[in-house]
């Protein structure tokens, strides 16, 4: 079992997470992220992808998490290929950078890649993303709420 490195903290505004080696052994922006299952927190990697509008986790995510998939709305999201990918949309209780909060996530069993996509909605709005790939580090900096 691989060992989670701990993201560095200097404050909860600001969280820097080491790279981590994806599955060609190359360093890449994975980090851990927790999603509520109902009675506990589930670990989940995912690739940090700004071009990604979209969070895309494998479905076998969607059943460890209890998902009911039969009510969530059928979209399609294109890939930067040119493909399209079939996704069931759900909201889901998220852990990230010492914030809880609703994300919107994308549930496929057509995903072919080895790993889940962390996109822009419900993560970007919260957080300033900064890659810096000299360094191997990604760092999440938490944004002020807004006033509605």
């Amino acid at each position: 079992m691989r060992r989670r490195p701990a993201p560095r903290s200097s404050s909860l505004q600001r969280v820097e997470f080491p790279y981590l080696k994806d599955a060609q052994g190359h360093y890449a922006p994975i980090v851990y992220l927790q999603a509520w299952t109902g009675n506990r927190w589930l670990y989940l990697q995912a690739y940090v992808d700004s071009g990604a509008s979209w969070s895309v986790f494998h479905l076998d995510v969607a059943e460890l998490l209890g998902l009911n998939l039969r009510r969530a709305a059928r979209r399609y999201v294109s890939l930067g290929n040119g493909s399209v990918l079939p996704v069931y949309l759900q909201h889901i209780k998220v852990r990230f950078a010492g914030q809880e909060f609703l994300a919107p996530a994308g549930f496929s069993d057509a995903l072919r890649m080895g790993f889940n996509l962390m996109g822009r909605a419900g993560f970007f709005t919260r957080f300033q993303m900064c890659f810096n790939d000299r360094a191997r580090l990604l760092t999440a900096v938490r944004l002020p709420s807004r006033s509605r």
